[in-house]
């Protein structure tokens, strides 16, 4: 199986959204993963579709300013797409990766 077919798999999309809904329960209900969660069950295949396809892109950041700051915030959906690569490339990467990588998760990070 190569690699963009597990990060499409239902499994691993649905562990990337469940911790995209997790990180953004607190955001604005203006926030598009309101709209990504009540539309989920129609946007995933899409999604899925998209990623084995090459044909996903990432959209811009959006800049949110507050009187303390500027962040910068992924779209929703990117945020899933980049999770759900996070944990394909986790499980890949992890037989290759020196112990005294201290920086990643796992290893003392």
């Amino acid at each position: 199986m190569q690699l963009i077919e597990k990060v499409a798999s239902d499994e691993i999309i649905e562990q990337a959204f469940l911790w995209l809904c997790l990180k953004r329960k607190e955001h604005s209900p203006n926030n598009d993963v309101w709209n990504l969660r009540r539309h989920w069950q129609t946007v995933k295949p899409d999604l899925q579709k998209q990623l084995l396809d090459g044909t996903y892109q990432f959209t811009p950041q959006q800049e949110i300013r507050f009187d303390k700051g500027t962040i910068e915030l992924w779209a929703s959906l990117d945020a899933l797409v980049l999770k759900a690569v996070t944990l394909v490339l986790t499980q890949h990467l992890k037989p290759h990766t020196s112990n005294q990588c201290v920086h990643v998760k796992g290893n003392s990070g």
